[in-house]
């Protein structure tokens, strides 16, 4: 029986071992445009911070509230002594709760023991100049500024990753363009018999193309490795992309381009709230020299022994009026803190419309130019099928003619590349997606 099965067991030996080395061969990840937009948002670390940032300003908004509240606490204390005189305690006990160790009969008696006390206080304030207000105040504008900030770090993360995506669209079809032109050449190269000028040419118009070929192979392989850098992923990453270089002309107002940047950039918002931050800084320094009115209360027991039958309680309204050296030179601070963000709006919305203008104007320039060399190559192309046809013989000049069509070709891809990424450029700077 044990021999009937032995002409079996190799063929299944192999396959058990070939199937889990079949699931072990990584397969390679497709990437569109819409999922290497959503990777580069999930693993960027600018976009990740600034997003720890916002998670930030928020918790400090609850702080902000929850200053109104009053402040509650307990304490609890034993206290060992050994009076050889009459003597009043002091220590911390005393500053908190002035009433801590009044009333207690007999401590003059006792020359040693224990004290036990429990404690519950309250404060609250009932007016110190609006700084708990402007302290919230400031903390929801530095939250709305967190979030603008962040919207900015986005938008630039999704302009650098369609730059990426594009730039390796084109690169892999310049290395195929190249690499066809190559093998062509050379195969038209090889049949040529003559010994000629002209032949000498062709031979060095294949050697051209194989050299562009290989370089174009390198400039892929460095564009992949930006591409995986961008998106955070592994360099070892086995991946291809899906997309197409193609592209359709748009119509945008500048005068409109540009009131749309001013209204709708995250960093003229961020600007703007920190305009009322520096108001709100203004407010706070002129607070400081504000009385501050304030209630408090506390009730507790004391005893020597368990239970404690011994209670004190008290209430207090006070006003605390306080004087600082430094009032006038903070608030000279402050004020200028404020001017010089009012500078630097101003700054930043010069810097936005001359961003607009120079993608509006790129934009431009590559909508009228990709047209023309779209044309040109088509026509080209027809006439190169055409005297293929006609002079098939003519080996130096059809080598010569079918570099200028793999140039006219790319030459015609590039300015779509460019028009694509100059139309996202132009809706980074505007804040908005341009749609025609």
């Amino acid at each position: 029986m044990r021999n009937l099965f032995l002409p079996c067991a190799g063929p299944l030996l192999a396959l058990c071992v070939a199937l889990p080395a079949a699931a072990q061969m990584p397969l390679d990840k497709t990437f569109t445009l819409d999922d290497a937009v959503r990777l580069a948002q999930i693993n960027n670390a600018d976009l990740l911070s600034a997003r720890q940032g916002e998670v930030i300003a928020q918790e400090r908004v609850k702080e902000a509230e929850l200053l109104f509240l009053p402040e509650v606490g307990l304490q609890a204390t034993a206290t060992h002594y050994d009076a050889r005189y009459p003597f009043a305690p002091t220590g911390n006990d005393i500053i908190l709760f002035p009433n801590q160790f009044l009333n207690q009969p007999g401590i003059e008696g006792i020359p040693t023991g224990n004290i036990y006390s429990g404690y519950g206080y309250l404060t609250m304030s009932l007016y110190e100049g609006g700084r708990t207000l402007n302290t919230l105040r400031m903390a929801e504008a530095a939250e709305k500024q967190a979030f603008n900030n962040e919207e900015s770090v986005k938008m630039r993360v999704i302009l650098e990753t369609k730059k990426v995506f594009y730039r390796l669209l084109l690169a892999q079809e310049t290395a195929a363009a190249w690499e066809d032109y190559a093998e062509r050449a050379q195969k038209l190269s090889s049949t040529d018999r003559n010994v000629s000028w002209k032949s000498l040419e062709a031979r060095a118009d294949a050697e051209y193309a194989r050299a562009q070929a290989s370089s174009a192979k390198h400039a892929l392989d460095l564009a992949r490795l930006t591409f995986l850098k961008s998106l955070n992923l592994e360099m070892d990453t086995s991946f291809t992309v899906e997309g197409s270089l193609e592209t359709k002309p748009v119509s945008i107002d500048i005068e409109r381009a540009v009131l749309w940047a001013l209204e709708l950039r995250p960093e003229l918002q961020a600007q703007t709230y920190q305009a009322q931050m520096d108001a709100i800084s203004v407010n706070l320094a002129l607070a400081r020299r504000s009385p501050t009115i304030f209630v408090a209360g506390d009730y507790g027991v004391t005893g020597f022994d368990f239970p404690l039958q011994m209670n004190n309680w008290d209430t207090t309204l006070g006003v605390r009026i306080p004087f600082t050296y430094d009032y006038w030179s903070q608030i000279k601070e402050k004020q200028a803190e404020q001017r010089q963000g009012e500078i630097q709006r101003s700054a930043m919305q010069d810097k936005v419309r001359v961003e607009v203008r120079r993608a509006y104007e790129n934009l431009q320039y590559w909508q009228k130019e990709y047209p023309l060399r779209e044309s040109e190559y088509q026509k080209f192309q027809e006439l190169y099928t055409r005297l293929e046809k006609i002079s098939p013989q003519d080996v130096p000049d059809r080598i010569e003619a079918l570099k200028n069509l793999t140039e006219m070709r790319l030459s015609y891809l590039d300015a779509v590349t460019s028009h694509i990424l100059a139309k996202a450029e132009l809706e980074r700077a505007v804040g908005r997606t341009i749609t025609q």
